[in-house]
């Protein structure tokens, strides 16, 4: 074999073996779902893109120092959308107040916000907890919230982020532990808050 050819095969050898790891990371770049099951680590519905909001936007009630102390914070949504909250909303509340105590620490980085449509009737449970902030909406507020996210039901939560966009969305019967996992990666790589 001559020396041209030799060389020609050791520059083809070293071109490939520079593109082969960029032509990798580009094919599992296009087909995430080959890595680890197709599975991410977060337990909520992640809603991609952020949705910006102001809470404001959507309730009645809201005063100002309410609004203003939910500013710069995480606050975890819990929606009443029917205003008849039964035993799985009245489940679902209490286990966003156990998740709170889950948080330890970092339970003051999160705010909880109950948004009502009971039309002022009052439940027991909502006032026993001091650190559940309850706002009312009626059904004008629900569907703008429901033009910006598809598929919410009744005792669906919402984790909206310190600068206002809403990101996840929970199901009614979302494990606590699971949704602690999710503000536990949040809180460590987000410094506002």
């Amino acid at each position: 074999m001559s020396p041209l050819i030799k060389n020609r095969l050791k520059l083809v050898f070293i071109a490939t073996l520079f593109a082969l790891p960029v032509i990798t990371a580009w094919t599992v770049f296009k087909n995430p779902q080959w890595l680890e099951g197709g599975k991410t680590k977060n337990h909520g519905e992640l809603i991609s893109p952020a949705i910006p909001s102001k809470l404001s936007d959507y309730i009645i009630n809201g005063s100002d120092v309410d609004l203003a102390d939910l500013s710069g914070r995480w606050v975890l949504l819990h929606l009443d959308l029917d205003g008849v909250c039964d035993k799985s909303c009245e489940k679902s509340v209490f286990t966003l107040r156990q998740l709170h105590v889950l948080l330890n620490k970092d339970a003051k980085r999160l705010k909880r916000v109950y948004f009502d449509k009971s039309n002022g009737e009052s439940k027991p449970f909502l006032v026993k907890d001091a650190l559940l902030k309850v706002f009312t909406w009626d059904q004008e507020n629900v569907q703008k919230l429901k033009t910006h996210i598809n598929n919410i039901v009744d005792g669906d939560m919402l984790l909206i982020d310190p600068l206002g966009n809403i990101l996840m969305k929970y199901h009614h019967d979302a494990d606590p532990y699971g949704i602690q996992k999710d503000l536990k990666l949040l809180f460590k790589t987000s410094q506002i808050g």
